[in-house]
């Protein structure tokens, strides 16, 4: 960190858990190289030089800017509250909230969601099947040719003892299946898509939902089978994700890559350690496997490595340390 004991000198002050600190430690060591260039503290520039901080950190998501931004201004404001710096005027003086941020975003790069993110995008979709798609895809049903959504039926669908479970079709020319537990939100929302009769186009339409035994279902007019194919899929993606997600680069590998690291973090313990167990665990429900010995799978940790992004996931849940 740049003038580290200042900024250990802030953290110690404040009553935040060691958690929260270890969080704001991060923020400072991502500002360090912009304030060696400048040679100046945080404290010590004016509200031109921050901006342009605020444009050069990356923020890509509204929350992550806003938690960014307001550990800086409260960091300012306690070096002026304790005499630091040229003048003891605090360049920050507006309300960091989503609009203050929202100019700030970095719009062009590769954009990750946690879990509350989707469900907030939900919001703008219209049809259950969507919003299924987008949540199986996110815990990690896919499969080969996404052999997993598009062969999935009813019966696949199952609960005991308060536990979700999808039976799935990884492969459809070796007949590969392997049982996924699943959430109780995307059961329920697997249910009912498999129960809808009707689906509302971008611009109104409504459509019949042609019959059968599959949850992803075609509409009935002009298409010929029943299970939904990967164009239209890919049609679903580019026609309402994009929109409802406004991003135009969502895919639906960076909403499976998003599912793995959520659920990353969700495996970890309280010492927040990713290690090869946990790699391991989250490899089995996305399906993440680089080599076959003896009719015996193993994950693929380098593969493991490219998936996650290291910036996003200590944004989103916080400090860890990878061991694997």
């Amino acid at each position: 960190m740049y003038n580290a004991e200042y900024k250990e000198a802030f953290l110690k002050a404040s009553e935040h858990a060691e958690e929260t600190k270890n969080q704001y430690r991060l923020y400072f060591k991502r500002t360090e190289p912009f304030e060696a260039q400048k040679g100046k503290d945080l404290y010590d520039m004016d509200f031109g030089m921050l901006e342009e901080l605020f444009y050069w950190v990356q923020r890509k998501t509204e929350r992550s800017a806003v938690n960014f931004f307001n550990t800086i201004k409260n960091y300012i404001t306690w070096a002026k509250d304790n005499g630091y710096g040229e003048s003891s005027l605090n360049p920050i003086i507006d309300t960091i909230n989503t609009e203050f941020v929202s100019k700030y975003l970095y719009r062009e790069g590769i954009k990750y969601y946690t879990r509350n993110d989707l469900f907030k995008c939900f919001e703008n979709i219209n049809n259950v099947r969507d919003k299924a798609l987008v949540l199986a895809l996110f815990e990690g049903i896919n499969g080969n040719k996404f052999s997993e959504i598009i062969n999935l039926r009813r019966e696949d669908l199952s609960e005991k003892e308060g536990r979700y479970y999808a039976s799935l079709l990884s492969d459809e020319v070796n007949l590969t299946n392997r049982q996924l537990e699943i959430s109780k939100e995307l059961y329920d929302m697997l249910i009912e898509t498999f129960n809808t009769q009707e689906y509302k186009s971008e611009k109104g339409k409504v459509n019949r939902i042609a019959d059968g035994e599959y949850v992803f279902r075609k509409n009935r007019v002009g298409v010929n089978g029943v299970r939904i194919t990967v164009p239209v899929l890919q049609s679903i993606i580019i026609k309402v994700i994009k929109d409802a997600f406004d991003d135009v680069q969502i895919t639906t590998t960076t909403i499976g890559n998003s599912g793995v690291m959520y659920y990353a973090n969700e495996f970890m313990g309280t010492d927040r350690i990713l290690t090869k167990e946990i790699v391991t665990k989250v490899a089995e429900k996305f399906d993440l496997y680089g080599m076959e010995i003896k009719g015996k799978k193993y994950p693929s940790f380098m593969r493991f490595k490219e998936i996650i992004d290291i910036d996003f996931m200590e944004e989103e849940y916080g400090h860890l340390k990878l061991n694997f």
